[in-house]
């Protein structure tokens, strides 16, 4: 049986990894798959009171976690923002936890994740990076019919990905660059169904709210040619007001176009293919397509089969025919040539790298970290 420690009880903690938690634990559990002890939490600040009212035991320090259950048998979620995740991976390490799924952005940089990739080497440790659009049943849907060819070789790939982020982009200086907020979770699948690719060209747009104006922000563009010929891009802009995450594949003889859930209150997504040579006019069809729920039941899964078979092999985490660390890392070197790329072709953003405001509250970074699965 494993335990479960939630590292950072804000948005990413608590707002989304405890709610999939919760579901999953409440299930019948035939393979005895969880503790039956409650799930600890911990943060930097005093969260003490809504930890008990949610039903976690409230730990005191990651030594204090490590006290009340055996770091041996328990799995870490770290939802912390990524500017300080080596030193919360090394102390963890040394407290004796292997099993950690890690939120998005594995790194902010390639030296961070070098470091990462030796800490792992050495300690053995078991890591996962929280990529639900790798698990969704579209992707899956849209995988396989890359790999069988119906529509014959895959040519390329577009991806829209739309919302309005004001309110929290004045907030939160966690994110320097619109890269980072949609992009990792487009260009993941991308990585999946193309294979590896290289930059070809980027940009970046800024957010302005009156006198305000924050450093791209705004927006992202991307485009990629993959090793075997495939074109990708990718489009996403934070001051829209609409949401939408939408992928359109370009095959020899069709296409098909299909639409990510746009928010955590919806689990569904929906796909449209078109056959060139049927006629006929294609029907969407409706997925059931809780991704992130997927994503951590496997990830149980296979760190309680790890367990089963030789318990510290070190190695990181691949369920399926996809391997979610080998694709976070890649994303993480992509990304960052194409901040350098945005940056080289337009002199006004070669700051990038530094926070381009202040948050306007005063609530503490480790509460507001995390990926932006709910769009």
């Amino acid at each position: 049986m494993l335990n479960t420690f939630i590292v950072g009880g804000g948005r990413a903690g608590l707002g989304l990894h405890w709610p999939v938690l919760r579901k999953l634990r409440a299930l019948p559990d035939a393979a005895g798959l969880w503790s039956p002890d409650p799930p600890m939490v911990w943060d930097v600040q005093d969260i003490r009171e809504q930890a008990l009212a949610e039903g976690l035991s409230p730990a005191g320090s990651l030594a204090h976690a490590a006290e009340l259950a055996d770091p041996a048998t328990t799995v870490v979620h770290l939802c912390t923002p990524p500017v300080d995740r080596f030193a919360t991976l090394q102390q963890l390490a040394d407290l004796g936890y292997t099993r950690i799924v890690v939120e998005k952005p594995l790194s902010v940089g390639v030296a961070g994740l070098e470091a990462i990739d030796m800490l792992a080497r050495v300690r053995g440790l078991r890591l996962r990076v929280v990529s639900p659009w790798l698990a969704s049943s579209l992707t899956r849907e849209l995988a396989e019919l890359t790999r069988y060819g119906a529509l014959g070789a895959l040519r390329s790939m577009a991806f829209t990905q739309f919302k309005p982020r004001w309110t929290r982009t004045l907030r939160s200086n966690n994110h320097t660059t619109a890269f980072d907020v949609e992009l990792p979770h487009s260009l993941g699948v991308a990585l999946r169904l193309a294979g590896d690719a290289g930059i070809t060209d980027a940009a970046l747009t800024d957010m302005r709210i009156g006198d305000t104006v924050i450093p791209n922000m705004g927006g992202a563009r991307l485009t990629l040619r993959h090793h075997n010929g495939v074109t990708t891009e990718i489009a996403s802009d934070l001051t829209s007001p609409i949401r939408e995450r939408r992928i359109g594949l370009r095959y020899d003889t069709g296409r098909a176009v299909g639409h990510y859930p746009i928010s955590d209150v919806d689990h569904h997504a929906s796909l449209t293919v078109h056959d060139d040579t049927g006629g006929g006019t294609a029907a969407p069809r409706l997925l059931f397509d809780d991704a992130l729920t997927s994503y951590i039941d496997h990830v149980y899964r296979d760190y309680a089969a790890d367990t089963d078979r030789s318990g510290g092999s070190g190695r990181s985490g691949r369920s399926g025919d996809w391997d979610d660390y080998a694709i976070a890392r890649r994303v993480v070197q992509l990304l960052q040539e194409a901040r350098l790329l945005a940056a080289a072709q337009d002199p006004h953003h070669q700051d990038s790298a530094a926070p381009a405001h202040q948050p306007l509250t005063g609530v503490s970074t480790a509460l507001q970290g995390g990926a932006d699965h709910e769009g």
